[in-house]
């Protein structure tokens, strides 16, 4: 009887688990969806991107993406229905924060059959859900993790069911790539090498399951490009199918080539690493305070100009001449010596996520890809699906670290990498753990439950810097947010009481010096000014910093502001790639003297300084300065 009570209770368990972590999910995202306003932060280009589809630009010719088609046409769909407003966005990217929390779920339990287990690292996804407004990565690396499992690993006794699992892996390609082709390129190679491992390891089956397998991935693969055709089509229709293919080749060149262009130059980096992570002197008063009265904000001295180095078109293909992302004046990674010496413990837990889940990695190919070909030696099915299940998920969330390591090694971009890190984390552990416990010879003990404990304290170490970290999605934004900022385009959020004054502040000059439908300038990024003002952007690519811009930034600059003329300018001052150089008054040193001298200063509100068009001012402008948020 007790047994027959103990199975209903686990059956029961099983049941309403994932229910229970959908509610708390939405009570969790529900107690922070109106906090907080990043105004460079991606909704804002989202927001921007979604209205220009709306008034009929099309994708890639007439406005730049950065990614596919996917990542914005949903947002101008349900703007069609809501109207453009920023908290339909928010709760738009919180719905794949709970899809992907579920996802995890379910990826676990098919493996440990442990639903309490299996929602630990559920949780955990959901807690830290990766940055806002980008919540695609997490969710497509979670996402493929759960379809090559069930297509290649997961054992089927129905050749039939097994097969739609691999075409609907397929067609989570055609997803992926309508999302961003970088990982859709990452995870077709991952496809195609679970194609290759299916048909070993099984006695007396090999032909059966290479025919089997081969069928799944040409499906899979013409799936993929089925998933295409709606898209493809409506890109032929409306003149832009040269730039929506011509995206694929240029990811393809681009990827190559910064894969050649990091190994090469790998022992270059590492001997330069400490000299090009050495934080530059504090600039002084007088470059980063505009002074009081009528007179806008001076002109550094040279001694803080860094002019702007790389080829925009050449970055974006990868083809420029720089020999790394750091060299081009990018966000550079933190310092392995920060582990040892850092001064906090934000500073060391973060170089500790940076450079321990690599390691881990390492030594998780290296021990299962050993423990996997001797089950492929051996025939040995269960051992096969044991280890190529969590190096599988390992594998997808691996996908996401090139954009993260490479390019913007920061929080942000740290913790989508870290959602589907932390599944693999949690499926290695359970392994290990298993195999410590049931192992008779205490080095064998040892050594499993040694790997365990390190997946449990790289994900605890994260776990302890990310939770705390609003970038990272988390609700640490409710800090101190106390006070309603009201916007257009449905802006309504709490802020903290210092935000709430220089965002109302900012939110009024540009109003004040605009009329609807004028262009709104905002460099080097902060599109949310752009949409929570309801004015558009005059900007073909919205992002535009020290790392890309062009040599011929100034002529180009001088152009837009001659044929589209904007009421107002917004510069934002901010170090945006962590480095004295990359603040606009540095790198565009010419744009901004222009700009000083041919449109008036009206304020600074935090970092962002505000000018308009001289017609746009009636009378003598006394400027306003709010400082930035302690």
């Amino acid at each position: 009887m007790r047994r027959v009570l103990r199975m209903m209770q686990e059956t029961a368990v099983v049941r309403w688990m994932p229910w229970a972590l959908v509610v708390f999910a939405i009570i969790y995202y529900a107690s922070y969806a109106a906090v907080g306003l990043n105004l460079g932060g991606e909704g804002g280009t989202a927001g921007v991107v979604a209205m220009r589809l709306m008034d009929g630009q099309r994708p890639i010719a007439d406005t730049f993406l950065g990614y596919n088609v996917l990542w914005f046409f949903p947002i101008a769909w349900i703007f069609e229905i809501t109207g453009p407003n920023y908290l339909v966005i928010r709760w738009y990217f919180f719905g794949y924060c709970i899809v992907t929390g579920l996802i995890a779920y379910f990826v676990v339990f098919a493996r440990t059959r442990n639903p309490w287990y299996s929602a630990i690292p559920a949780l955990l996804v959901i807690l830290i859900p990766g940055m806002l407004f980008r919540n695609y990565m997490p969710f497509l690396g979670m996402l493929n993790a759960f379809l090559l499992t069930r297509a290649f690993v997961v054992r089927r006794n129905s050749r039939r069911v097994t097969l739609l699992w691999m075409l609907t892996a397929g067609a989570g390609l055609g997803l992926t790539f309508l999302y961003r082709i970088d990982l859709g390129i990452f995870c077709t190679l991952i496809f195609l090498g679970q194609g290759v491992l299916y048909p070993l390891g099984v006695r007396g089956q090999f032909l059966r399951r290479t025919g089997l397998a081969v069928c799944g991935m040409l499906g899979g693969l013409c799936l993929a490009w089925l998933v295409h055709l709606p898209f493809w089509s409506d890109a032929k229709v409306r003149g832009y199918d040269r730039e929506f293919l011509g995206q694929y080749t240029q990811w393809l060149d681009m990827v190559a080539n910064e894969f050649h262009r990091e190994l090469a130059n790998f022992a270059d980096n590492d001997a330069s690493q400490e000299i090009a992570i050495t934080p530059p002197a504090a600039s002084s008063e007088a470059t980063t305070k505009p002074p009081a009265g009528n007179t806008p904000p001076p002109t550094p001295s040279e001694a803080t100009i860094a002019p702007p180095s790389g080829d925009t078109q050449a970055i974006e293909e990868g083809t420029g001449n720089a020999k790394s992302w750091e060299d081009r004046g990018a966000l550079r990674r933190a310092p392995v010596s920060d582990i040892l010496h850092g001064k906090k413990w934000e500073d060391i837990s973060f170089a500790i996520s940076t450079y321990l889940p690599i390691l881990v990695s390492f030594a998780a190919i290296l021990g299962a890809g050993i423990a996997l070909l001797l089950a492929l030696w051996r025939r040995d099915l269960e051992a096969k699906e044991c280890w190529l299940y969590p190096l599988t998920v390992l594998g997808c969330a691996l996908t996401l670290f090139p954009q993260f390591f490479f390019f913007r090694p920061d929080t942000p971009h740290l913790s989508e990498v870290m959602v589907p890190f932390l599944v693999a984390m949690a499926l290695f552990a359970w392994e290990c753990g298993s195999r410590a416990i049931r192992s008779k010879r205490s080095l064998s003990r040892w050594g499993w439950g040694g790997f365990a404990v390190l997946c449990l304290v790289t994900a605890t170490i994260y776990a302890s810097h990310a939770l705390s970290k609003q970038s990272a999605g988390t609700i640490a934004v409710r800090k101190r947010a106390s006070h309603s900022f009201v916007a257009l385009n449905g802006v309504r959020v709490q802020v903290r009481e210092r935000e709430a004054r220089f965002l109302a502040g900012l939110r009024d000059a540009v109003l004040d010096h605009s009329s609807p439908g004028e262009f709104l300038l905002c460099l080097p990024y902060s599109p949310t000014i752009n949409f929570m003002t309801d004015r558009p952007s005059p900007l073909y690519n919205l992002y535009v910093d020290n790392s890309t811009a062009s040599a011929e930034f100034m002529t180009d600059f001088l152009r837009l502001m001659t044929e589209k003329s904007p009421s107002v300018v917004v510069i934002d001052q901010r170090k945006i790639n962590a480095s004295e150089a990359s603040r606009f008054r540095n790198w565009a040193r010419q744009p901004y003297e222009w700009l000083q001298q041919n449109y008036v200063f009206i304020g600074r509100y935090d970092n962002n300084e505000v000018f308009a068009r001289k017609d746009k001012v009636h009378g003598e402008i006394i400027p306003e300065e709010i400082e930035p948020p302690r």
